[in-house]
Formats: structure tokens, C-alpha cells, sequence
């Protein structure tokens, strides 16, 4: 629970709004500042760089997903995977935000070492949990792979979802990601819309 006066997470919260509307590159610790209602002098007692600030707010979204896979372990395969598609649907604001990690891709070449670990770590942790889900599915006969890995599988579905939220924020329009996951549940065989909740809810 976050607490009224948690600056460093009001911190967090803001600039991952930012990130994922308009990049790194477009936040500033004084525009940061005034939208929390604190002196830019306070933002350096939380966060001395923008690149701790990146990493920070990068690990903070790694951590909340390899939670949320270790999570769902015990739920069926096909749970799981429509849970993690429900985050691209349901918890980005699809046609105005890139997802967290997608936001940083675009100023590779410029992101510090430290920043581009933490992104990799980011699409490891969802490439690391989508294989394990595909693993298990294919074990209990819930998802059928049609004769390929569960690896390269889970590239497919990562890259087909981020491939259609790009899509989405430049066209400003929710269908292209909308068909991109359909995609991926039709060759799943998955219900297209079986309303799916957070695996601690349910």
C-alpha cells in the first residue's frame, strides 16, 4: 500500500507515466518536481541521476511481473497466459503508452550500461516467465505447440504484443494490439475473452 507521503514512490509512479507516454529523454527532475508538488532540490534525495531514476523505476516493474509469474505458478497454463496478455490490455493505456521496457528501446544507443541491463532484465523476466507457462501447459495437455519450442513460442508471443502496442501508439488507434493478442490466443486455442484476473484474486 503506497502511503500518502511516500515521495519516492509518488516519484516513480509520475515518471513511469511519463516514460511510457513520451520516453526518457522527455522527463525532466523539474517537470517531475512540480507535478508531485515538491522542490527539484528534493528529487536529488531520492534519486541523484535520471539514470538511477530509470533503473530504479525499470527494476521496480521487473520485480512487480517476476512476482506475479511466481505467483500464477500454480494456476492453469491458460490462466496464466491470458493474465499476462491482460497487462498489455487492461493496464497500459493502449494508443497513448508504450509498455515500461518498450519506452527505453527506442534511445538504445543512448542508454548507459546500467540503464539497457535493467531493460534486458526486464524482457528476460517476461521471455524466462511466458516459457515457463508454455513448459506447463504443454505438460498438462492445456496448450498445444503445434511442434515448436516453448522458447521460441515465447519470442513470438512477446514480440507479437509489443510489435502491436507500437502499432497502437502510433496509430492511435487499440486494434492492432487487439488483433495481435487475439493472434496469439487463437493459436492457443484460447477463449478470446475469458475475463481473466490476477492469479491472487482468483
Amino acid at each position: 500500500m503506497k502511503l500518502p507521503n511516500d515521495t519516492r514512490t509518488n516519484i516513480l509512479d509520475v515518471a513511469q507515466d511519463l516514460v511510457q507516454r513520451q520516453s526518457i529523454s522527455g522527463v525532466s527532475f523539474q517537470d517531475l518536481a512540480k507535478r508531485i508538488g515538491i522542490k527539484k532540490g528534493s528529487m536529488y534525495y531520492h534519486f541523484e541521476t535520471k539514470d538511477e531514476l530509470s533503473v530504479a523505476l525499470v527494476d521496480r516493474v521487473a520485480n512487480q511481473l517476476q512476482e506475479s509469474f511466481v505467483l500464477g505458478e500454480s494456476k492453469p497454463a491458460r490462466r496464466r497466459l491470458d493474465y499476462f496478455l491482460a497487462i498489455y490490455l487492461k493496464h497500459i493505456e493502449v494508443g497513448a503508452q508504450l509498455c515500461t521496457g518498450g519506452a527505453f528501446v527506442g534511445e538504445w544507443g543512448g542508454l548507459t550500461s546500467p540503464v539497457q541491463a535493467a531493460v534486458k532484465r526486464l524482457f528476460t523476466i517476461q521471455l524466462r516467465g511466458l516459457t515457463a507457462i508454455i513448459e506447463a501447459g504443454s505438460t498438462t495437455g492445456e496448450l498445444n505447440l503445434k511442434g515448436r519450442e516453448p522458447d521460441t513460442l515465447a519470442h513470438w508471443v512477446l514480440a507479437t504484443v509489443q510489435g502491436g502496442l507500437l502499432i497502437s501508439r502510433v496509430m492511435g488507434d487499440t486494434q492492432p494490439l487487439r488483433d495481435s493478442v487475439a493472434m496469439v490466443k487463437a493459436y492457443f486455442e484460447i477463449d478470446p475473452d475469458p475475463g481473466a484476473q490476477h492469479p491472487l484474486k482468483t
